[in-house]
């Protein structure tokens, strides 16, 4: 049973140094479809850590020092227990890891817990670490509003409701940019990437799509939720373990589930985040 987190860990993960141009990071996440990365200073020692959720908040900064968040960093010999309660304190899906000489040896996302989640804690119920706030939206919203939403919340997955406040489907950013046709409309070179460069992946775009949309100064079509949603998501119930949950996040690759009860009433998102409060 893994009990540190070198033992866990992605090694020897791509990351960015400063000073550089926020240009050249959003081009590495989309290279090789990452949504986060570690920074380092010009001596190789971290400094600082950049994800999608941190370029979506500066999307008009050019400058890879103004976007990082200097956010603490784990030691690869630290007792699970520890980076998980850091990455509940950070909320969010990145955090680095180091050697004691604070050189990067790592990067940790809710992914790396997951085997361990279900290995130690799948018995718990869902209900007892349904901790996020929810925030649905109405299926006839237009999406351009639920964006503006998502951007403002930093919640970038909404279940869906009629107005009878019945569960109908899920949104978020990533079946938006999925499922309108926007390729031929993007500025890639507004965001400092050219036409005549490397070939960009088409999936390492829709980690991004946020920044694109608003550094291409883009409206989105005017179109309802219903038209673009998924209407027949992933889901679980507040009294099944734990460990389905991590199963289809696994084999998936999902973030976050819609959660439901009784009569598939929704009560909730279990947000992969917030599993990692099992460790606490």
């Amino acid at each position: 049973m893994a009990t540190t987190v070198s033992e866990i860990m992605t090694r020897d993960p791509i990351y960015y140094t400063v000073p550089s141009g926020m240009a050249e990071v959003v081009k590495a996440l989309i290279k090789n479809n990452i949504t986060g990365l570690p920074i380092a200073d010009s001596k190789g020692k971290y400094v600082g850590i950049i994800s999608r959720k941190d370029i979506f908040d500066h999307s008009t900064e050019t400058q890879t020092a103004m976007v990082m968040r200097k956010a603490k960093a784990v030691f690869e010999d630290d007792p699970i227990e520890i980076a998980a309660s850091e990455m509940v304190k950070q909320h969010r899906r990145h955090i680095a890891v180091v050697n004691r000489d604070n050189e990067i040896a790592g990067i940790l996302t809710p992914q790396n817990f997951l085997p361990v989640v279900k290995e130690r804690y799948g018995n718990v119920q869902i209900r007892k670490v349904l901790l996020n706030t929810t925030i649905p939206v109405w299926e006839n919203t237009p999406i351009n509003v639920v964006l503006f939403a998502m951007k403002l919340s930093r919640v970038y997955a909404s279940p869906v409701i009629n107005e009878k406040t019945d569960f109908v489907g899920l949104i978020t950013d990533r079946d938006i940019f999925d499922k309108v046709d926007l390729r031929s409309r993007l500025e890639f070179s507004e965001a400092g990437i050219a036409d005549d460069e490397d070939p960009w992946s088409w999936g390492g775009l829709r980690n991004v799509f946020t920044y694109m949309i608003e550094r291409s100064h883009l409206q989105l079509p005017d179109i309802p939720v219903k038209d673009i949603m998924v209407t027949k998501p992933a889901v679980v119930y507040s009294n099944d373990r734990l460990e389905a949950a991590v199963r289809m996040m696994e084999t998936k690759n999902y973030n976050q589930l819609p959660v439901l009860e009784g009569h598939d009433r929704l009560t909730g998102m279990l947000n992969d985040i917030e599993i990692m409060s099992v460790f606490s």
